[in-house]
């Protein structure tokens, strides 16, 4: 079985291959013109985890509202 990698997890292992392994090194990364910089966490920076009920209901909306258009 295949073992998928994100790439998240991709940026990750990079960013790691970069400072040796060392989880802390790429805690103290010193080079924010790299431009994995802001995903070195393993995370997407731009995705806001604490929406409002709201904030949900009007992304639900346009999904739904950009699938029907596709058809």
């Amino acid at each position: 079985m295949l073992n998928k990698t994100t790439p998240l997890k991709a940026i990750r292992l990079k960013c790691l291959d970069c400072c040796n392994n060392s989880h802390k090194e790429v805690d103290l990364c010193i080079i924010p013109e790299c431009p994995l910089f802001q995903f070195r966490y393993g995370k997407n920076p731009y995705i806001k985890k604490n929406l409002s009920e709201e904030a949900k209901q009007s992304l639900r909306k346009q999904l739904q509202k950009n699938k029907l258009a596709k058809h």
